[in-house]
């Protein structure tokens, strides 16, 4: 069993916006051995008519209006896990073999939004970060830059999670951001990993695991993450 302190990656339950002050309570901690991130922009694309026997070159006119799919693909290994579930207000903490782990996701997966202790509904990545919000070198407790010459190895960085949020400084001549310069927003900070993260919200596509003699106990596994904003709202109640 790994020691939460050392992972990097995190699935988060919709149940932790209401229960989960620590770096593990609602969360499912992740072996993840290679990361995939996905950006592809839709740009409606179209000729104009007559423009190649006009001009002698044909020319055609792109549409930027701001529309992309944003996909992170996981592979990893599931091993014995400690995991911690508060529901009500008491918090129940197990250590579940590979196989538990595989099935419990499989079922989360297998849900809906409407269940808040089911919905993995974020995905927080943590990964080393030396430039802030103003696009400026961070500073450690000593007041000293994080630039490559003080700090040359990445491991000895403070982390962020990952997101596609754009630093206030290359907002300038951005409306409704809700990150300039004048009003930042924490989405660049570093925080503890016990406390609330901003991460990238949606759900999952996708989760496979293969059980494989050669490799037990231990489970292989992929993951498709779909950033988006998931209307969680349960009509039926």
């Amino acid at each position: 069993m790994v020691d939460i302190a050392q992972f990097n990656v995190f699935l988060e339950l919709q149940r932790r916006n209401d229960q989960g002050t620590d770096i593990q309570t609602n969360r499912i901690p992740l072996l993840v051995t290679e990361v995939g991130i996905s950006t592809n922009k839709t740009v409606p694309n179209m000729g104009i008519p007559f423009s190649g026997a006009v001009r002698g070159e044909s020319t055609n006119l792109a549409f930027d209006v701001g529309l992309a799919q944003k996909t992170v693909s996981l592979q990893g290994i599931l091993l014995d896990q400690e995991i911690t579930k508060n529901t009500d207000g008491t918090a129940k903490t197990v250590t579940l073999t590979s196989f538990e782990m595989a099935q419990l996701i499989h079922s989360y997966v297998d849900s809906s939004a409407f269940q808040d202790d089911q919905s993995m509904n974020k995905l927080l990545i943590f990964y080393p970060s030396r430039v802030d919000n103003t696009f400026s070198y961070r500073k450690d407790g000593s007041s000293v830059d994080y630039n490559p010459t003080n700090y040359p190895n990445d491991d000895q960085l403070p982390r962020i999670p990952f997101n596609w949020k754009n630093r206030a400084y290359d907002n300038a001549q951005t409306i409704l951001s809700g990150n300039t310069l004048e009003e930042p927003s924490t989405v660049f900070d570093v925080l503890e990993k016990s406390k609330n993260q901003i991460g990238l919200t949606g759900f999952i596509r996708s989760f496979t695991s293969t059980i494989a003699g050669e490799q037990y106990p231990s489970i292989n596994f992929t993951l498709e993450f779909e950033e988006a904003r998931v209307i969680a709202d349960n009509f039926f109640s």
